[in-house]
């Protein structure tokens, strides 16, 4: 089974160095521009605190050089505001048996893996593919150079829950998601993740969500800036989306449940070679003046179920504008104080 990996950002640049140097078939990495020029040059770099290893993957720049065969999963880990133009691009692509026949296409017969942030990831792949299988990601890894990516725990390297999205039809064959879910997290396992397998993944992923609520506040303010100002905002946040969950009865694991997991393992260290301030996904977005950010399937997310609910969420809808305006503007992180920030929320 080849792994192929859709957006080599921090996720999916970490899971597949990981995959090249545990596993017995190398995934391919599906990168673009300068990263995939890199890795192609160099290989791809991963740090974390207790290595530093160069591997080697194949690399392709579209679908089309894919080649894509029945023995293919597609693991998707780019950000969700960009997951709608990747799933197009792929869900068409023929796919070819062993003996070369092209035998249907990639929406047809590929199981998808959505490994990304937020709770639309699925619903969106749903559209295009048969199988689909949430990921909630528990990964501090970091991508700002071309071909080099930094994981800041060791020697786990991250936490996936995975578990199918949907129910499967009358003509699927129900082995095949137990084969397929055993084989991911014997492969996975053995690259020094952690993989749980849930009936339902998400009400992991919903978890998962009320901490990438931060997500727009470390961004806005910088990751340094743990002053109470930071924690309370982030507090607000939390305690409105939890208000939001309550009324759209929208139930998640407990506290005790996620320590029983997680446990140790999210220790986060210093990384030899690695300096200045490390942030998340969203903090990365700005930091590399990508344009755009995910913010509107993290707070927007929160902000959706109230409005169909028919309650309020003024701080995540404060977070989502604030966040998303600093992407378009191309703005570096912490480009407002705490106390700014605050005030830009309306609440002072």
């Amino acid at each position: 089974m080849r792994y192929v990996i859709v957006g080599t950002g921090a996720i999916g640049g970490t899971l597949a160095a990981r995959l090249a140097q545990h596993g017995s078939t190398p995934p391919l990495v599906i990168a673009r521009g300068d990263n995939a020029a890199a890795i192609r040059a160099g290989g791809m770099l991963l740090r974390s605190p207790d290595d530093e290893v160069r591997v080697d993957a194949p690399v392709a720049t579209s679908p089309a050089e894919a080649e894509l065969t029945t023995d293919d999963v597609l693991v998707f880990t780019t950000k969700t505001h960009q997951l709608q133009t990747a799933l197009l691009e792929w869900v068409d692509q023929p796919v070819r048996a062993a003996a070369g026949e092209v035998v249907g296409t990639a929406g047809e017969l590929l199981p998808v893996l959505t490994a990304l942030n937020g709770v639309e990831a699925e619903r969106l792949a749903q559209r295009y593919f048969r199988r689909v299988y949430g990921v909630c990601v528990w990964l501090p890894a970091v991508h700002l150079a071309p071909g080099e990516f930094t994981v800041r725990i060791a020697p786990v390297s991250g936490m996936f829950i995975v578990g199918r999205y949907g129910l499967p039809s009358a003509d699927d064959d129900a082995g095949a998601d137990v084969e397929l879910l055993d084989t991911i997290r014997s492969d996975w396992e053995r690259a020094t993740f952690r993989v749980h397998l849930v009936d339902d993944v998400l009400r992991w992923k919903h978890r998962k969500l009320l901490a990438n609520l931060g997500n727009a506040v470390q961004a806005l303010v910088g990751p340094g800036a743990s002053d109470d100002i930071s924690r309370e905002l982030y507090r607000l946040a939390r305690e409105e989306g939890l208000a939001v969950y309550a009324a759209a009865g929208i139930g998640i694991p407990t506290d005790d449940e996620e320590e029983l997991w997680r446990g140790g393992v999210f220790d986060v260290r210093p990384v030899p070679g690695v300096d200045g301030p490390i942030g998340g996904s969203t903090w990365q977005s700005l930091a590399r003046g990508s344009g755009s950010i995910e913010t509107d399937y993290l707070n927007g997310e929160i902000v959706r179920i109230a409005r169909a609910v028919g309650v309020a969420a003024p701080v995540n809808e404060a977070l989502q504008r604030l966040a998303r305006q600093a992407a378009a503007e191309r703005r570096a992180p912490a480009s407002v104080t705490p106390a700014e920030l605050r005030k830009l929320i309306g609440l002072d």
